[in-house]
């Protein structure tokens, strides 16, 4: 068995896209599509997603580009269902350039930019099938709050983290979810 040694990025950056990463951020989701569960594309067709994201100030791209190409991709919301409560979404990396800390940097950036756009706390969901992204989750911080079934067959895991210290309880979260 040969183990391949992971090189460094060094050329790695992270910052929010445009309409100029349109096909990049496309091409970059189409060929992850079929690890999620359930596919992107079953819920959604992926061009109007990316197209919605781009077109509305409260949302946004933010991308990690490894010298010219893309690499990852993460969606944000800003005043997600309430004030002051953000949305990261669909974070995608792909295959050949996981385990370098993408995903990490992605959400942390991320992260950054909802708490200087004035959101007091954010909210991640992920699949529990998503051993990876659960742990990566745990590590920054964030607290299951809530357990939903969907479709009668997967489950969805939903993840606060809070600006505040101490951190707040979510109990009253999840009953303004169930609420909608």
């Amino acid at each position: 068995m040969v183990t391949r040694l992971l090189e460094p990025l060094e050329t790695l950056t992270i910052c929010e896209a445009n309409w100029n990463d349109f096909d990049a951020i496309l091409n970059l989701l189409n060929t992850v599509d079929n690890e999620f569960v359930p596919p992107l594309a079953e819920s959604e067709n992926l061009r109007v997603k990316i197209t919605r994201i781009l077109n509305d100030r409260r949302r946004g791209w933010i991308k990690a580009v490894d010298g010219e190409r893309m690499v990852g991709v993460v969606a944000v919301i800003y005043h997600y269902r309430r004030p002051q409560l953000g949305l990261i979404e669909t974070l995608a990396v792909l295959p050949e350039s996981r385990r370098h800390g993408i995903g990490k940097k992605l959400v942390q950036f991320a992260m950054s930019k909802l708490f200087q756009n004035g959101m007091d706390s954010l909210l991640i969901t992920t699949w529990e099938t998503n051993k990876a992204a659960l742990a990566m989750y745990e590590k920054l911080g964030f607290k299951m709050i809530m357990r939903k079934k969907v479709d009668n067959s997967y489950f969805k895991l939903f993840f606060m983290h809070s600006f505040e210290e101490p951190a707040r309880s979510w109990s009253s979260f999840s009953r303004f979810w169930n609420r909608r």
